[in-house]
């Protein structure tokens, strides 16, 4: 892909998360529509850095971190670490700024960042942990995530935490069977999105990253809005909706096999 084609590439998926921001006006829904399926994300960050007993006051890089709801939820779980949350939507960080009010104020900054040029937004610093949520899948190339990934590899400390959240092509295709055995449509991937695969995924990052694991924590919830739920409302001639009760028990499954796209990965840099 050329430099002219990937930028404006690039350009338009900005636009887009620009245009959804507006739209949502900080809500829980501007990254997603499906509000508990962040809720559940931003639990299970929360449980992993728990899990990691990270030194007192230490730092967190969350990249691309839209509008900041997920950042501040897991400061305030979180006290003694301090956050900066990036992310290239002028319009996203604007919201995200509101949020300092809510008792996260001196320990969570935001502003303007691209996750391709983390330097511009980071200088030569280095994080403890470094955090993203379905922020490398609106990247326009592979190449793009990778060299990404370098970066991000380059403002994480030596034995720190590189913990993405972000969507697989295979836990996608298995999804897709299922939701075939039943009898619905499969769900295709977005335009402004590129998944992963998970043996690609693993060679790039083992580069500069040790000790990867996985967690499919999104599996159970997504076999049980995505397949069942979905099914029903097919069967039954009804609208899906993200807040229905189904959604909101779901969140609380165990996990099972690999349903979701959505997978977390978990990293110490080498």
């Amino acid at each position: 892909m050329s430099t002219l084609s990937t930028n404006k590439t690039r350009e338009k998926i900005r636009q887009y998360w620009d245009e959804r921001a507006q739209a949502y006006q900080g809500t829980t829904a501007s990254t997603t529509d499906d509000i508990h399926l962040r809720e559940l994300e931003i639990k299970t960050m929360i449980e992993t850095l728990k899990e990691a007993a990270p030194r007192s006051e230490a730092t967190v890089l969350d990249v691309g971190c839209g509008d900041g709801y997920s950042t501040t939820q897991i400061a305030l779980a979180l006290p003694r670490l301090k956050f900066l949350g990036i992310d290239y939507s002028q319009t996203m960080i604007d919201i995200a700024a509101q949020r300092l009010q809510l008792g996260v104020k001196g320990r969570v900054e935001f502003k303007v960042g691209d996750v391709t040029e983390l330097r511009k937004a980071c200088g030569h610093e280095k994080y403890d942990i470094v955090i993203s949520d379905r922020c490398l899948i609106n990247l326009e190339s592979t190449e793009s995530q990778y060299d990404a990934v370098a970066q991000i590899a380059k403002h994480t400390k030596p034995g720190g935490l590189f913990v993405p959240i972000e969507n697989f092509v295979e836990g996608q295709e298995k999804l897709n069977s299922a939701r075939r055995a039943v009898g619905v449509p499969e769900i295709p991937i977005r335009w402004h999105n590129l998944y992963f695969y998970e043996s690609d995924f693993i060679k790039n990052v083992e580069r500069f990253f040790a000790n990867i694991t996985f967690k499919d924590f999104a599996s159970s919830y997504y076999f049980a809005t995505r397949v069942v739920y979905s099914a029903m409302c097919q069967m039954r001639g009804e609208r899906l909706d993200y807040d229905h009760q189904i959604h909101r028990l779901a969140v609380n499954l165990p996990w099972f096999d690999k349903f979701s796209p959505i997978r977390m990965a978990v990293m110490n840099r080498k």
